[in-house]
This record gives structure tokens, C-alpha cells and sequence, in this order.
């Protein structure tokens, strides 16, 4: 093991600039070129519903995998190591085509006159107050997983550059601010489509260099066997090896449930077939090959978290930082691959950052417009809407990047997994059973949401040890299993929809 950490040259800074920059130019540039098919604010929101399947694919990875798989999972992987790179990297690709066998439904609530996530829901459950409870909750939540995506971004680039990661944090605010004003829904669409390429290539071989560079699997596994897990991640268990896969039974089924369920239940991952168009079972099948290609994209990334854990040892956790243990991805990416592989990942980390961030930002104020404005007073005029939507991606956009400025959290994959579970216990069962389900009801979908709300606040890291929540995963699985307990028991007790109107909403006829 080594306890020498690369340095960062004029070299490596230059080469880092110039790809975040170019990055930068070519998103910006499609979304401003985007901007001559967004005429109206239905245009704004879904496009033309003419978007196929390779778009919706990649776009669907990049807004997919984020922040967290591109940089949370190496963290995760170096401190937790086979217990917590291996299980993400394997059950996000299951839980990804899932979102592919959901996420096509949403076509069907487009024509029935949706917009948004929430919005599906008034449709579903003809309830315009489940609708304004489900965009409050989804504000809510994204704004906390917000909150990682600037982390990544921040600590990449005061890793590979040594400045500090304030400027790069506003640098981001402003571009993503920039192209979802000009692009909308297609703007947004197609610069993640580009992200989503970039990253997945970018991740793949980063991974592969990794396990290279630290003497291959063997040595890995040699080295991993010798440590032992932090106290951070498992506190109240055994110390073991950090080469044993099974060392935190309940974490291990919480992640698996989690990592299952999230995808469906991330609203800003649903939101991506508002503007699919139909396609043929041929386009269906490329759709997989793209999303099983970019789903395994986090088990490399967590691979890279090994790699650097077997040649530094625990050399980061003993060290205080801003950046913390979030910075071996970047510091990985330098000594096994030198500028061209770091370079190449800092702007794949801002590529995944930024196209979860711009998506979960238009979402968001998309539900402050549609869900609560247009929802209380529908005789609003859609250029008022349009100009209302777009004046709220700056608070959405701030409130996020205020938080991570003044409290950022210590491991990003830990802190975004709070929201990320609320999310996957929430909507998994609201929105995507909901879909399928025809006995669900509106005060079961309700009873989810307010439940799943309060959970989130009993955490482990915020208050959860008030009432005896001390191990994340009991608190996951409550968080989830609760939700699905609340959710069909509360919908078998109360009256559904008449069937006159589930059968306008569950038409045999309607394919992908």
C-alpha cells in the first residue's frame, strides 16, 4: 500500500478545463438549438411526443445514474468495499428495466392530458389534491437529493484543479439554469441523450484502467481481505473484512429493495416518457442493450472505489476534508489513467451531475406551475405558465446549492440514499403500481406519500436515533415495506374509481 496521493499539475488543470468546457459548449449549444421546436408551453414540457427510443435510452442513463453512480459509488466502494460497490452495481440494472416496463405507460396519461408526474396522478386518481401533495413531496425530496449532485461536482473539481469548489458549484447552477430555460423537455432530452453516451463510455473504462493500475483482481481481493469495514457505514455490527460481500445482512436486503424500487420511484426518471413516442418491439430491445450497457456503468464506478482502497488503504478516511472519502474516484482516475482518463472523468462526473440536476429542477418547477398555479387556477395562460416555470428553476436551482455550500454532506452516496429510499417507498407504489393497479385509490396513494414524508425525517442522520432508528437499513425497509403496507391495505379499504372511468384509463389496446 502507498500513502503518496497524486498531485495535481498545470498539465492535468489545463486538461480538465478544456473537457468540462467543451462539455459545457456542446450542451449548451443543443439546448439552443432545441429552442426552435419549443414554441408553447406544451412544447415546453413533453416536446412533441416524438422523441425514440435511443434519446429516451441514454437520456434515461444519465438522469439514471447521476451524481451518485458516477462518483458516490467509488466512495462507497472504497469504504464499505464489496458490501457496498458490488450489490449497487448489480441490482441498479434491474431496477432500471423495470423503469423501462413502467415508464411507457406514461404515454397513455399524456394523451388523458398530463404534463407531469404528479399530474398523471389528478388523472389517475381524479384528485387535485393528491396532485398538489404528490408535487410538494417531490419538491421536497429532490431538493435533498439535489444536494449530492453539487458534491460530485464540487469535489471533482477541487481534486483534479485545487480550486475551490465554489466556483464550479455556480459555474454549474448557471449552465443548468441556461439550457433547461432555452431547451425545455427537448432541450433536456438531447443533451442527455449526449450525456448519457459520454458517461457510460467514460465509466466503463475508467473501471477497467482501475483494476489494471491497482494489479488486477487478485491483488484487489488481497488487499481488500486485509481491512476492515468502517465504523461510519456499519456501527453496530462485527468489524469484518471488507472482501465480505454479505457483512451487513439488513443493509444488503435494504439496498436490494431500495436499488429495485428506486428508478420506477424516481419521478425525474418517469418524467423522461412524457415525450416518448411509440415504438416497435425492435426499438424495445435496442432501448435494453442501452440501458443493460449504461445500468452496469455503477459497478465499474464502485470498482474504481476498490481499486483505490487496495492501493491506499484507508489513508482518506483519516484524513478531514470538504471532499472526504467522495474524492477517490477522481484521485483513482489520475494515477491510472494520468490527464486524458482524469479529464475525461471530471467531465463525465459534471455530465451525470448536470443531467440529473437539470432534470430534477425542471420537474420541480414544473410541479410549482402545474401542480400547485395551473392546478388551483387553470384559466392562467400558458405564456404566464411558461414564464412562471422558468423563473422557478432559480430557486430550485439556489436552495440546493445553499445547502451543500453550508452543510455538505460527509459521504455522498449515504446522505442521497435517504432520499432515494422515500422516493423508491413513495412512488414506486403511487405512481408506477398505480399505473397497473386498477384498485388502488386516491387515499391509499395519500396515506403512502404523508407516511413516506414522515419516515424520511426519522432517518438515522437526522432524527430517527430519537426513536430508537440507529441502522439505516431498519429504517429503509420500515420506510418501504410501510409504504407498501399502507398503500394496498388503505386501497382495499376505500372506494376506487367508477369502472366506467378505470376503463378509459386501462385500455387493452394501448401498446408501447
Amino acid at each position: 500500500m502507498s500513502d503518496e496521493l497524486p498531485e495535481i499539475s498545470t498539465t492535468l488543470i489545463f486538461g480538465v478545463i478544456t473537457a468540462i468546457a467543451a462539455f459545457l459548449a456542446i450542451s449548451v449549444l443543443l439546448g439552443f438549438l432545441m429552442r426552435r421546436k419549443t414554441r408553447t408551453f406544451e412544447d415546453w414540457l413533453v416536446g412533441h411526443g416524438d422523441i425514440g427510443p435511443v434519446i429516451t435510452g441514454f437520456a434515461l442513463i444519465a438522469s439514471y445514474l447521476s451524481g451518485w453512480a458516477m462518483y458516490g459509488n467509488a466512495s462507497l466502494g472504497y469504504t464499505a468495499g464489496w458490501a457496498g460497490s458490488w450489490l449497487i452495481g448489480t441490482i441498479s440494472l434491474m431496477g432500471i428495466a423495470l423503469c423501462l416496463v413502467m415508464g411507457y405507460r406514461m404515454r397513455r396519461y399524456v394523451k388523458l392530458g398530463a404534463r407531469t408526474v404528479p399530474e398523471m396522478l389528478k388523472v389517475r386518481f381524479e384528485s387535485k389534491s393528491l396532485q398538489a401533495l404528490a408535487g410538494l413531496a417531490m419538491i421536497i425530496l429532490l431538493i435533498v437529493y439535489s444536494v449530492g449532485q453539487y458534491k460530485a461536482m464540487a469535489t471533482v473539481w477541487t481534486v483534479t484543479t485545487g480550486t475551490p469548489f465554489e466556483w464550479s458549484l455556480i459555474l454549474t447552477a448557471v449552465l443548468v439554469t441556461i439550457y433547461v430555460m432555452v431547451g425545455g423537455y427537448t432541450g433536456t432530452q438531447w443533451v442527455s441523450c449526449f450525456q448519457g453516451i459520454f458517461l457510460t463510455t467514460v465509466g466503463w473504462t475508467l473501471g477497467i484502467a482501475a483494476i489494471f493500475w491497482a494489479g488486477g483482481p487478485v491483488k484487489i481481493e488481497e488487499a481488500l481481505k486485509a481491512q476492515s469495514l468502517n465504523s461510519y457505514i456499519l456501527p453496530a455490527s462485527d468489524v469484518k473484512s471488507l472482501a465480505y460481500p454479505w457483512v451487513d445482512w439488513v443493509g444488503v436486503t435494504a439496498s436490494i429493495f431500495m436499488f429495485l424500487l428506486m428508478a420506477t420511484g424516481f419521478p425525474h426518471n418517469i418524467a423522461r416518457f412524457l415525450g416518448a413516442r411509440k415504438i416497435s418491439k425492435k426499438e424495445y430491445w435496442i432501448m435494453i442493450l442501452i440501458l443493460i450497457f449504461g445500468g452496469l456503468t455503477p459497478l465499474w464506478i464502485g470498482t474504481v472505489g476498490l481499486a483505490g482502497r487496495a492501493v491506499w488503504g484507508d489513508i482518506l478516511l483519516r484524513e478531514s476534508t470538504p471532499m472526504g472519502v467522495d474524492a477517490i474516484g477522481a484521485l483513482v482516475s489520475i494515477s491510472a489513467g494520468g490527464t486524458p482518463l482524469a479529464a475525461l472523468f471530471a467531465a463525465s462526473v459534471f455530465a451525470a451531475s448536470v443531467a440529473t440536476l437539470a432534470g430534477m429542477a425542471m420537474i420541480m418547477a414544473t410541479n410549482a406551475t402545474r401542480d400547485f398555479v395551473h392546478n388551483l387556477k387553470p384559466t392562467v395562460s400558458p405564456n404566464k405558465l411558461l414564464l412562471f416555470t422558468r423563473l422557478m428553476l432559480v430557486p430550485f436551482i439556489v436552495i440546493p446549492l445553499w445547502w451543500t455550500l453550508t452543510a455538505t454532506p460527509p459521504i455522498l452516496s449515504v446522505f442521497m440514499a435517504g432520499s432515494a429510499v422515500a422516493q423508491a417507498g413513495i412512488f414506486f407504489f403511487v405512481v408506477g403500481v398505480s399505473m397497473y393497479w386498477r384498485r388502488a385509490t386516491k387515499w391509499g396513494a395519500a396515506a403512502t406519500i404523508i407516511y413516506g414524508l414522515a419516515l424520511t425525517a426519522l432517518h438515522p442522520q437526522a432524527y430517527g436515533k430519537l426513536v430508537g432508528l440507529h441502522h439505516w437499513g431498519y429504517w429503509a425497509l420500515l420506510l418501504i415495506f410501510g409504504s407498501a403496507t399502507l398503500y394496498f391495505v388503505v386501497s382495499l379499504l376505500t372506494k376506487p374509481l367508477p369502472e366506467e372511468t378505470l376503463e378509459k384509463i386501462f385500455r387493452k389496446n394501448e401498446m408501447h
